[in-house]
């Protein structure tokens, strides 16, 4: 079995847009958590949420090409270009992106696109919407927009599991590189859901925090949403160390299951017997 590590992380989040930052704000004790500004609307429920501020798609994409790309398409390509990049990695040399696998997690992809074109139809009586719409919205837009940008030609596909997206998108790559499919991939996970549809339908679950997020606290009042993305560079261990590649970490084990029980309701055991699959 290959040994797999870390060589290169690149983030988008609304704690910020490097490591370090995240680090920094974590250290500080600084929360992400603010008012929803996405959003005007004055019958919205939840109206907290963790937002990455201050993103400008012109400050990293050509106007012309912004009609095919989603936020959440957005955030993916600049996480992933970080990545590469302190990977040291080029994918289009010595056949390199033919050996190489794209898998990226998202639990509901181009959510704004859809948003966007349901309100266009239904809202304001459109006939028609933008020519771009499927392939801006589909689910597999983000991964296959960083194959395309870095000329990722092997394996390339997109996991969905609700909040197990990246993590099974992650453990996925681990195994497909350990048992040598891949020498090398991009993996991570994306999600953008500030649209208006979304969090009516997160408020009709009536599981929405008012105020703030509070894990394992007994005044807990539900949970916050988030947006953006983070990207990994995952290489075999062996061809890492031959090009003197910084290893940022070691993947040694993964494990998943399913608790075959309640669509919502979580339940201790599974995660159990997915800690124990590691």
């Amino acid at each position: 079995m290959n040994r797999v590590v870390i060589t290169g992380l690149g983030v988008v989040t609304p704690l910020g847009n490097t490591a370090s930052d995240i680090a920094a704000a974590l250290k500080a004790g600084r929360s992400a958590i603010g008012p929803v500004t996405l959003i005007a609307n004055p019958d919205l429920g939840p109206k907290v949420g963790a937002e990455v501020k201050g993103f400008d798609p012109l400050a990293h994409f050509p106007e012309n090409k912004l009609s095919l790309l989603d936020r959440c398409t957005q955030m993916t390509l600049v996480a992933a270009r970080d990545a590469v990049k302190q990977s040291g990695l080029d994918f289009r040399s010595n056949g390199l992106g033919l050996r190489s696998g794209c898998i990226i997690g998202t639990g509901v992809g181009g959510m704004t696109t859809l948003d966007d074109c349901f309100q266009q139809l239904y809202g304001k009586g459109a006939k028609r919407v933008h020519p771009f719409t499927i392939p801006k919205m589909m689910i597999n837009a983000p991964g296959a927009h960083v194959t395309m940008e870095h000329g990722i030609q092997g394996p390339s596909f997109t996991v969905a599991s609700a909040c197990a997206s990246a993590n099974h998108a992650m453990g996925v790559t681990f195994q497909m590189m350990r048992a040598g499919i891949i020498q090398a991939a991009v993996t991570g996970g994306a999600e953008c859901v500030f649209t208006y549809g979304t969090l009516k339908g997160w408020e009709a679950l009536r599981v929405m925090a008012p105020d703030t997020c509070r894990p394992f606290s007994k005044g807990r009042k539900g949970m916050v949403l988030g947006e953006g993305a983070a990207m990994f560079v995952l290489e075999e261990r062996g061809a890492a160390q031959a090009r003197g590649a910084q290893i940022l970490g070691e993947i040694v084990g993964f494990g998943m299951s399913s608790d075959a029980s309640d669509i919502v309701l979580p339940s201790a055991d599974g995660a159990a017997r997915a800690i124990a699959g590691c």
